[in-house]
């Protein structure tokens, strides 16, 4: 977010202020529903005027921690209690294992939604909720203004400017989309008309936001001075009526349990028979001997480190049990690219030596199919020494084709 749409605009606390007046209340009701609770860690990203983070630290109480981030926090008048950090979330070391994270209007002004959100799931422990706020200005509607049309215009204007920037006017409505891409799962989604007379606070926020912006409407070539004058006009007539925009409010949680036909994913320590998604270092060192069998150069000096690292990159450890034992292991991660679109790569496939030809190497490819199929990819792809005979006759049974030499080259 480097070229946030209101940035530099002097009228932007007295924005921030109308809007805390205007949906506080919506939010707090979300957020309670969501599990807010004394003794909670949470995350408020995007900030504002601090209202959210302030309230959401009296109700976590002394055991609780909320952190407000933001690129600027010049406008947080509120910090009682709360922790302030200033930057972009995408390149901030925080500590992982929130058990709540909320956004107000945030993703709606960034390119790197997709990403954000990928980190913020990345920031939640197993089980942990998210909460985000966006609007969708393509849903606004005047019934009744001195200029119907120029109200059209204009709000046409504004979709038009977000496109411009790279932007999705719509962005609330299509976004447990990307919230289903980076694992979540929507529990709930609820969507707000903003039907109101001029002179009301949304009215006056999207006054403000005409007259901060009215050079990135005019720009566009949707609107003229003229239509944004009346625009602001009818914000300000309490005789006038419109839906100014929808807020779209979705709550999410971190796949704690995800159910693939008989096959179940946790992301918990307990020693249950299944296919398991592997996240914690006590966990993570479970799957050292086995990982060895494929990767003998492996040590125990780093190894979680490094799974943990390559975790914040993508990575994927599934890990399957029989009689709580680590009988196979798949690395994987997704990934798009031009020659294959998106896809799911395996870096790390084994199955242990004393359980094999017993179909369990079958079942994890079966899961590990209907994983990629869950992301969106539609294909996978592999490297396989070429020393591994029995590996290869393994792929070839599970419908993969050789297509390509792999080289390398030491460096």
């Amino acid at each position: 977010m480097q070229d946030y749409t209101f940035a530099s605009h002097g009228s932007e606390y007295e924005r921030l202020c109308l809007i805390q007046d205007s949906f506080d209340e919506k939010s707090k009701k979300h957020l309670l529903k969501a599990g807010l609770k004394n003794g909670m860690n949470c995350l408020e990203v995007g900030l504002g005027a601090g209202s959210i983070a302030s309230w959401m630290k009296k109700e976590v109480g002394e055991q609780g921690s909320v952190l407000g981030v933001d690129l600027t926090t010049e406008y947080a008048n509120q910090t009682d209690g709360y922790e302030l950090l200033e930057g972009n979330i995408l390149e901030l070391e925080l500590a992982t294992g929130f058990d709540l994270i909320h956004l107000r209007y945030v993703l709606i002004h960034n390119t790197a939604a997709r990403e954000i959100i990928q980190r913020l799931y990345t920031l939640l422990k197993p089980g942990g909720k998210l909460v985000i706020e966006e609007p969708d200005f393509t849903l606004a509607k005047w019934m009744d203004a001195k200029d119907l049309q120029a109200c059209r215009r204009v709000n046409s204007a504004l979709c038009k400017m977000f496109e411009s920037k790279g932007l999705r006017p719509h962005y609330g409505s299509i976004a447990h989309l990307e919230l289903k891409e980076a694992g979540f799962e929507t529990l709930e989604s609820k969507s707000y008309l903003h039907l109101c007379s001029g002179d009301e606070d949304v009215a006056k926020v999207m006054a403000l936001s005409a007259k901060a912006l009215s050079d990135a409407y005019l720009a566009t070539g949707f609107c003229s001075k003229d239509d944004i004058s009346a625009y602001i006009q009818a914000c300000e007539d309490p005789d006038s009526l419109g839906v100014y925009y929808a807020t779209v409010v979705h709550l999410a949680v971190k796949d704690s349990v995800l159910v693939t036909e008989e096959v179940i994913i946790k992301k918990t320590i307990e020693r249950e028979d299944g296919i398991f998604r592997i996240e914690e270092e006590a966990e993570i060192s479970e799957c050292l001997s086995l990982m060895q069998q494929l990767r003998p150069h492996l040590k125990e000096e780093g190894f979680t480190q490094q799974i943990s690292a390559q975790i914040k990159e993508g990575y994927t450890l599934l890990c399957m049990r029989k009689k709580s034992e680590v009988i196979a292991l798949c690395g994987c991660r997704v990934s798009t690219s031009l020659a294959w679109g998106k896809h799911l790569y395996i870096d790390d496939l084994v199955t242990s030596e004393n359980e094999r030809s017993l179909g369990y190497g079958q079942e994890m490819m079966a899961f590990v199919i209907r994983f990629a199929k869950e992301k969106g990819c539609s294909e996978i792809h592999l490297d396989s020494g070429v020393q591994r005979y029995e590996a290869h006759k393994f792929y070839l049974r599970e419908g993969f084709k050789i297509t390509s030499h792999h080289f390398s080259k030491e460096l």
